[in-house]
């Protein structure tokens, strides 16, 4: 729960610098916007627990729980929303990247995004597909950030 809050704040917080990063160019107000969704996606990931099962935590069988408690499912749900904000922001972000001509940045941008959900959708069959998706979308976004603030700086 504590990961997931502090998490949460600091996806807001990176929101905010985006926000700033971005004023007067392409994707500034839908990319902290959409970052924003993310951060509470966490905020509500922190609220309400995830339901055991495919092995996660550590010990629980393999197999998939066949039945869904609801605070599992506001857990599920939050997710899947910050996941395909986040996947949103990543793809504006493209356009963002590609005004400013740093190309590379660009095209990661649109690609991200697939394998992020590509590791969403395959988490119905294994959890280290969902943790590869859902770790690569925190690390893109902090190197987006990390990108973002030293346009700024630059400027």
């Amino acid at each position: 729960m504590t990961g997931f809050l502090l998490t949460g704040v600091l996806v807001l917080a990176g929101a905010v610098g985006v926000r700033r990063a971005l004023v007067g160019g392409p994707g500034q107000r839908w990319v902290p916007a959409l970052v924003g969704v993310f951060g509470a996606s966490f905020l509500a990931a922190a609220a309400f627990d995830a339901d055991p099962g495919a092995g996660f935590p550590a010990g629980t069988p393999e197999a998939a729980t066949a039945t869904l408690s609801g605070h599992g499912a506001v857990h599920m749900l939050g997710g899947m929303v910050g996941y395909l904000a986040l996947c949103a922001a990543f793809v504006v972000l493209g356009r963002t990247f590609a005004a400013r001509g740093r190309r590379g940045w660009a095209v990661a941008s649109r690609l991200v995004p697939v394998v992020v959900a590509a590791g969403f959708m395959a988490s119905a069959v294994t959890v280290p597909a969902f943790t590869s998706g859902a770790v690569l979308g925190l690390v893109w976004l902090t190197a987006v950030c990390v990108r973002l603030a030293g346009d700024r700086v630059a400027r």
